[in-house]
């Protein structure tokens, strides 16, 4: 299984943006800031690698399938799940099918 490529298999279809450009996108979403007990429980996963900025986390992915949760730089309070599909790094910023950022993992 392979949960990176999986989940952008069920992304929908929209208009493409570079990297380029999705740097500067400022999410809509007003995050709450993750509790104690969250961030403890997430600091014992090893896929969670903490606040980092994309060219860092994309420093540590080495071949397809590699993938980390970390804290966005660009949006306080939010999580991005990066990961490496086709040879390219990906960034997917996490948030609940109601369009809210995601405390679950």
């Amino acid at each position: 299984m392979k949960p990176f490529e999986d989940a952008l298999k069920n992304q929908p279809l929209g208009p493409m943006l570079s990297k380029a450009a999705s740097v500067e996108c400022i999410s809509p979403v007003s995050p709450t800031a993750p509790d104690a007990k969250m961030l403890e429980e997430l600091q014992a996963k090893t896929w969670y690698q903490g606040e980092m900025s994309r060219k860092e986390a994309e420093g540590l992915l080495e071949k397809d399938g590699d993938f980390l949760v970390r804290k966005s730089t660009t949006n306080p309070g939010s999580f991005v799940l990066t990961g490496m599909h086709n040879g390219q790094a990906k960034h997917l910023l996490l948030v609940d099918p109601e369009g809210t950022r995601s405390n679950s993992y």
